[in-house]
């Protein structure tokens, strides 16, 4: 498999943190060793992606959904071990029904029968203060926000990494990789806030969408 260097494009570091990239070091800390591009799919999930050179001739008739993976050094303390296996079990079984049911696997003499293997690894999630509204960017609203946000009582918002892994079952290569990041915003109160199992849940389905979304691309899209 041939490797390439890490691109990371100037938005990367100009980016807020209620962005859907992630930031550069985040991605220095996932991956080094291939080159990433900045790139949307038509429902407006955007991410960075990488697909091995030549992807475009693997022929894939069966897809499986291995597991839902979570890093614990980017999982800070609001949010529990329980929160976490219980979210992270929603989230594979949804994963593993939709893939079944839109990517139907079939078996065929005319081609080798070729499986890709689906995973999705959780490098984050963390709370962090929300960003000053363009509506506080006046004397009074900016001093009331300043003062939130200093006394820790100022509403913070929920944010994941997260990459999804297409792998040759056969061989063990890996044939693509896409980092995304999800936002929940306000969806805390204060510092003491918990992120509980019911906030995390509203991501289910985004980072359903992105998979789904890449795996199409990669077995199908890049052959067009």
């Amino acid at each position: 498999m041939k490797l390439h260097h890490l691109f990371l494009p100037l938005s990367l570091l100009v980016t807020g943190c209620a962005s859907s990239l992630p930031n550069t070091e985040e991605m220095k800390d996932i991956d080094t060793k291939h080159y990433f591009v900045e790139s949307n799919f038509k429902d407006g999930n955007a991410g960075m992606s990488w697909i091995v050179e030549g992807a475009d001739q693997f022929e894939f008739n069966e897809f499986t959904f291995e597991k839902v993976n979570i890093d614990k050094t980017g999982v800070n303390g609001h949010t529990s071990g329980a929160v976490q296996q219980e979210f992270a079990t929603k989230l594979q079984d949804t994963l593993s029904q939709r893939i079944a049911s839109k990517l139907p696997s079939y078996q065929t003499k005319m081609l080798p029968n070729r499986t890709m293997d689906v995973s999705v690894t959780l490098y984050d999630i963390e709370d962090i203060p929300e960003d000053l509204r363009v509506t506080e960017f006046i004397p009074v609203g900016t001093v009331i926000g300043a003062i939130k946000y200093a006394t820790g009582i100022r509403d913070r918002s929920v944010r994941m990494v997260a990459s999804v892994d297409l792998v040759d079952e056969k061989s063990k290569e890996l044939i693509g990789r896409r980092v995304f990041v999800v936002n929940d915003n306000g969806v805390l109160e204060n510092d003491d806030s918990k992120i509980t199992l019911k906030m995390l849940e509203k991501n289910v389905q985004q980072i359903t969408s992105q998979t789904i979304d890449f795996v199409m691309h990669v077995a199908y899209e890049e052959k067009s």
